[in-house]
């Protein structure tokens, strides 16, 4: 099985978050692959409580706009008050 790689990074606005077991839910359904991962970390140049979070799959994931579509409306269904800036790594 091939090591996870960072394949999306992003931020949410307004002091929204998202646990890492209901992130790593949605991701999975997002590429519809179990081997993912999700991390967080803290982010101190844009405020207290601010994280960036990565979301970690197969180095080669097939259709990656489809799997950028669902992740993205998944997101956006999750935390509806949150902007979110997606960023392909």
């Amino acid at each position: 099985m091939p090591t996870p790689v960072a394949l999306y990074r992003f931020r949410l606005s307004g002091g929204q978050s998202i646990g890492a077991i209901e992130l790593r839910r949605l991701w999975a359904a997002a590429c519809r692959n179990d081997n993912v991962s999700v991390s967080r970390i803290a982010e101190a140049s844009h405020g207290e409580g601010s994280h960036i979070y990565s979301l970690l799959g197969p180095p080669r994931l097939p259709d990656c706009n489809e799997i950028e579509k669902r992740l993205r409306q998944s997101l956006m269904t999750a935390l509806p008050k949150a902007t979110i800036v997606l960023i392909r790594m």
